[in-house]
């Protein structure tokens, strides 16, 4: 194991939102919301309607080097969208979409809109070389700012 990083050790993948769901719900992917400063509910309700919206994902970074992923960046995305599609919150103070989504969970939505919102895509950066700590929470640090990184 080396203490460098090069542009190969991290590959472009693309996911869906339910892919991304799956991974989490078999515990193949690891995000740790203690981490960081949470987003509130409304920013969290934001994001979702951007999604919903057709705004693309930002995308999001993964250490991808052992069999359980953990997420380098992206947590609080991933989070909001599994808080919303396992109906924690209905969306509220829409200025995007349509007054009729206004107090809905996500569990009310038509068939078609959910079936759009779990397909909607995400770019993936895969982190696939193992490498120090050291080195990790520099990346960490470079793509979340100040924040600490505990994996």
């Amino acid at each position: 194991m080396n203490n460098t990083i090069g542009s190969t050790d991290f590959r472009m993948q693309y996911f869906t939102i339910r892919e991304l769901m799956q991974r989490m719900d078999d515990e193949q992917l690891i995000g740790k919301r203690v981490l960081r400063k949470q987003w509130n509910r409304q920013k969290q309700m934001n994001f979702i309607e951007s999604v919903l919206s057709g705004i693309p994902i930002a995308s999001v970074y993964f250490d991808g080097s052992k069999p359980r992923w953990t997420v380098l960046d992206g947590v609080e995305r991933l989070c909001a969208i599994e808080d919303f599609v396992n109906n924690a919150f209905p969306l509220k103070d829409l200025n995007l979409l349509s007054p009729d989504y206004e107090d809905k969970f996500f569990r009310n939505f038509p068939f078609a809109v959910k079936r759009r919102f779990m397909n909607t895509p995400v770019i993936g950066y895969v982190l696939t070389t193992e490498l120090p700590k050291e080195v990790l929470e520099l990346i960490f640090k470079r793509l979340n700012g100040e924040y600490e990184y505990d994996a």
